[in-house]
């Protein structure tokens, strides 16, 4: 007896709506961890590395925080969620919680030299925490693609996808550089850290961009706009 795709995994499905609830608890979620992953032993530093820490902290929950941006539009372009979209996003649920920990490795381990001639114990941590950073990356990168044959996304929200996935493979470009500075130049090591949520605003600023002019674009095109140029 053969089924067809549809009839297999029809019963496998989750709507946006049902499925937003979850995912907003484990980002907040995350978001505590990482709270909670400031080391203890940061009281005695001297009072330019505690700042420095605080920063590198709150700069990591900027991305996770663009993080959830991001892949909460996502989740709505979608409408409906399969079940391999929902194996997608549980995997990168798993390497968000992640984050938080690996940050916490980051700040006390990560600030020693390192390069892939010279492998040493802050380059080991840096280099777990931008796979962690890649695992959300590449996956989120990964649901973006799906969406562009989901059978599910409204037409109109086609060309929306279509920037968002641009602007997420420039800031996948862009991690791709900074891990290559991470393994082959050795005064370059925990600053990336200060660099992720450069590189999302970076991403969200062209996205933004696109949707304003696509936006303006279709104003032009209705016809009380039109006509009201002609008479003008």
């Amino acid at each position: 007896m053969s089924f067809s795709s549809d009839s297999l995994w029809r019963h496998h499905r989750l709507s946006s709506k049902g499925a937003l609830p979850l995912f907003d608890s484990v980002f907040a979620v995350a978001v505590t961890l990482l709270a909670f992953s400031l080391p203890d032993d940061l009281e005695h530093t001297e009072w330019g590395d505690l700042l420095s820490s605080i920063i590198a902290f709150e700069f990591i929950g900027i991305a996770i925080l663009l993080y959830w941006f991001k892949l909460r539009r996502l989740i709505e372009f979608a409408r409906v969620l399969t079940l391999r979209q929902l194996v997608l996003i549980f995997f990168s649920f798993l390497a968000v919680v992640l984050l938080p920990k690996m940050a916490e490795l980051v700040l006390v381990y990560g600030g020693g030299t390192g390069s892939l001639s010279n492998w040493t114990l802050s380059q080991t941590v840096n280099v777990n925490f931008l796979a962690s950073l890649f695992l959300v990356d590449g996956l989120t990168l990964l649901f973006a693609l799906s969406l562009r044959r989901h059978r599910f996304v409204l037409k109109t929200s086609l060309k929306e996808i279509g920037i968002s996935v641009r602007a997420q493979m420039t800031g996948f470009l862009l991690f791709c550089g900074l891990a290559s500075m991470q393994l082959f130049l050795p005064w370059f090591n925990n600053e990336f850290v200060f660099v992720v949520p450069i590189v999302l605003l970076l991403e969200e600023f062209l996205v933004a961009r696109q949707f304003s002019r696509g936006m303006g674009a279709r104003k032009r095109d209705l016809p009380g706009t039109a006509t009201k140029n002609g008479q003008a």
